[in-house]
């Protein structure tokens, strides 16, 4: 069964580009504009390439399975010319609503690309995924596929670096977190699962816990978070799941 993920785009001068396609489940799938023919604009292009010179202060993402509501946003990135992290766009599933502002405006030039992480919701194991804006506007998203009562350290879904090799010195302000299992992260009791993603500093000292949305077809676009915590190189986060 086909998925796809549809991102309304809302730039500074008030134009409008949609972009929609075919996605890839578990996989990040660079998602270009529209090619459909039912909107007036090219089809098939890379977000840099059509917006060039645009400033996107607007954007939501929708992911839907084709005559079902299973989908399930986990996120989307805006990725730079060099392949880095310069954006995180808020999503959700079918029937969700909302065209959010950007934490930080991006200026669009050639080479920029939009990239969506879908799942389906089941009551199973899932991916689990943070993003993270800091105070100096630095951008990462961290991700872990859970395994059923075992800690699993999430990592950066562009370098692989754990969150302090990732951001190391810097402060986090503001999170989204989503993990779309059908009953939650830890859902049989309390013995082996911890219902939130967790970060510990490198003696265990909890610094920052991360309740997870499923990114689900009846909810709003995912909510940013404003908490704070201060990142230092050997610390971690980590997810514990069970089903």
């Amino acid at each position: 069964m086909a998925s796809n993920a549809s991102i309304i785009c809302k730039f500074s001068d008030g134009s409008i580009i949609y972009f929609r396609n075919a996605v890839t489940l578990d996989t990040a799938t660079e998602v270009k504009s529209d090619a459909s023919g039912l909107v007036n604009q090219a089809g098939g292009v890379s977000f840099g390439q059509i917006a060039q010179g645009k400033t996107l202060t607007h954007a939501g993402v929708k992911v839907q399975t084709d005559s079902a509501v299973t989908a399930s946003f986990s996120y989307c990135s805006i990725v730079g010319v060099g392949g880095e992290i310069i954006g995180a766009i808020q999503g959700t599933g079918s029937s969700g609503s909302g065209l959010p502002r950007l934490k930080r405006p991006v200026r669009c030039t050639t080479g920029q690309k939009l990239f969506v992480f879908a799942q389906t919701i089941a009551d199973a194991v899932q991916y689990g995924t943070l993003a993270c804006y800091t105070a100096s506007g630095k951008v990462q998203i961290f991700q872990g596929l859970g395994v059923d009562a075992t800690d699993v350290s999430m990592t950066s879904v562009i370098s692989g670096l754990t969150l302090g090799e990732a951001l190391a010195g810097e402060q986090v302000v503001c999170y989204y977190a989503t993990y779309p299992a059908t009953n939650g992260l830890a859902d049989t009791g309390v013995a082996d699962g911890v219902n939130a993603f967790f970060a510990e500093s490198s003696n265990g000292q909890l610094k920052a816990m991360m309740y997870a949305g499923k990114g689900n077809p009846s909810d709003d676009m995912v909510h940013w978070v404003e908490d704070s915590f201060r990142v230092l190189q050997n610390d971690t986060l980590t997810l514990r799941a069970n089903v």
